[in-house]
């Protein structure tokens, strides 16, 4: 059966050019919400990464800052990803769920480096950087001895708690810049569900699942 312009009826399009301007202009819409949901993904990718490649280091080395902060990741990591399915499917809770997750990130992180620069010892930095053979072959030599320990006990302390300090704030930078980023994804977010008709949605859940 042949329609009036020649074609095939079974090929004609359900819907007209009205409708398929509404999907047009949705998808212009939907542009920033899925540079988000990318962004997302990459971000979920990459904390599982990290959290899967240090987890036999807690595991054949174990300790409490080490196991928290790598479960800590995952879960962080976890939920990156949830957040990504949510962003994608243009639900209106994902962008304040991706950017308190990066918050909980930016807290693991601060949690480990603050304990790590409560629980230092000059003491563990001596037996780390000296060892018991050194120590013993520096027994007949005490001034030399005397000044390596006074140079440990000077310059480690600047070392590790700069150090840390500088993660914090390396932490701080990136995890905010990312938190207020996805923030800034919800003013999109609720411009494309509030100008775009339902129908229009359910095409593009059922096309990305």
């Amino acid at each position: 059966m042949k329609n009036g312009t020649g074609g095939d009826a079974s090929e004609a399009s359900p819907i007209g050019e009205r409708e398929w301007g509404l999907v047009r202009e949705a998808a212009v819409r939907r542009r920033k919400v899925k540079r988000a949901a990318r962004v997302a993904l990459a971000s979920a990718i990459t904390t599982l990464a990290i959290g899967v490649a240090a987890l036999p280091f807690v595991l054949v080395s174990p300790s409490f800052s080490g196991l928290v902060v790598v479960a800590g990741i995952l879960v962080v990591g976890v939920r990156e990803w949830k957040g990504y399915g949510k962003m994608r499917r243009a639900e209106a809770g994902a962008p304040a769920y991706l950017g308190w997750n990066q918050v909980a990130l930016f807290g693991v992180i601060t949690f480990y480096c603050l304990f790590e620069m409560a629980s230092f010892s000059t003491e563990e930095v001596k037996s780390a950087a000296i060892s018991p053979e050194v120590r013993a072959q520096l027994a007949s030599m005490p001034a030399l001895a005397a000044d390596m320990d006074r140079l440990i006990e000077r310059w480690a302390p600047y070392a590790v708690y700069g150090f840390y300090s500088l993660v914090i704030l390396v932490s701080a930078l990136a995890q905010g810049a990312m938190a207020l980023y996805y923030f800034s994804r919800r003013k999109a977010l609720e411009t494309f569900n509030r100008q775009t008709p339902e129908w229009v949605r359910q095409i593009f859940r059922e096309v990305e699942r």
